[in-house]
């Protein structure tokens, strides 16, 4: 999975295996999205953690009539904001997974199953929701950010110190997460944001994009990606496609002479050894194109 750890964009939207590139978006149109809020104030709940890894069914999450199994909205669209589709459970809430290739990556969720802390090779997150914190950054250098979540605990948006919106939220009549805009996120220039598409409620496509501030009217793109994910018959993650696409000068996505979309590169995760609630536990990530390389991840699961 692509994840290079954006230290001055977000570790919000990453998390899993190949650790190399930039992101961002892609030239196909997302799904429309309302904006449930584009005001920033502060409200919390409670979390905690409890556990143990294989508690019969007391965490798994109930079939439709369908015998699909679906995650709460809520909890999905946690995992979708701080970290990548790739690391969704299938059907029973997690209290820790940890992605192991040449280095390790690990996140803590509570005992809703919402994201809770995660430490990814020296960049930190933590999200207190009992105070509305969010905690960013690297070892010794964390910056703390207000969180306003809506009565579901869904993340709204979220403030800077000096009380600038730095991060908005939007949610389709469904409710799901659709559209993440990160503004100064980090104390840097870049704006950055995330749209998520949706097919029979599974993650079918993400579209990244981010630009970096010229002025206060203009906007340079720097990155532009889409992600498909790709499941089996029986709604097991199988593969994802990450497509980074190479950018003019003036940011404009270069077309070739054959009229096609010129990529910088293509990266291809196939995962196996589903364990028994239907979640991957090893996968591997080919990129062909800038920076080619092969690697192998490991993926440990422990359940609510």
């Amino acid at each position: 999975m692509k994840n290079y750890i954006y230290l001055f964009l977000l570790s919000i939207l990453l998390l899993t295996g190949c650790d190399d590139k930039k992101d961002s978006q892609s030239s196909s149109d997302a799904t429309p999205s309302t904006n449930q809020n584009n005001e920033v104030n502060t409200d919390t709940q409670t979390d905690k953690t409890t556990s143990t890894t294989n508690k019969n069914e007391d965490n798994t999450i109930n079939s439709s009539s369908e015998n699909k199994s679906q995650l709460p909205t809520q909890v999905t669209n946690s995992y979708l904001f701080h970290t990548e589709p790739e690391l969704l459970p299938n059907k029973k809430l997690i209290k820790q997974q940890t992605i192991q290739s040449s280095d390790k990556k690990s996140i803590n969720y509570n005992d809703q199953g919402y994201v809770k802390d995660y430490d990814l090779e020296g960049l930190y997150g933590e999200i207190n929701y009992d105070t509305a914190k969010y905690i960013y950054g690297m070892k010794d250098t964390r910056n703390s950010y207000d969180i306003t979540f809506d009565e579901s605990k869904n993340i709204i948006g979220m403030k800077n110190s000096n009380d600038e919106i730095v991060a908005i939220n939007e949610f389709d009549e469904q409710g799901r997460l659709v559209e993440t805009t990160l503004s100064n996120f980090a104390d840097n220039n870049i704006n950055f944001t995330s749209k998520i598409i949706y097919e029979n409620d599974l993650v079918e496509q993400v579209l990244y994009n981010a630009y970096v501030k010229m002025d206060d009217k203009k906007q340079l793109p720097v990155l532009v990606r889409e992600k498909d994910v790709i499941y089996n018959a029986d709604k097991q993650l199988e593969k994802t496609i990450t497509r980074t696409f190479k950018l003019s000068a003036k940011g404009e996505v270069i077309i070739n002479d054959k009229n096609e979309q010129e990529l910088e590169s293509t990266e291809t995760c196939s995962y196996s050894e589903y364990n028994q609630n239907n979640d991957w536990t090893k996968a591997v990530c080919e990129t062909t194109g800038n920076g080619s390389s092969k690697i192998n991840l490991t993926r440990t699961i422990e359940y609510l």
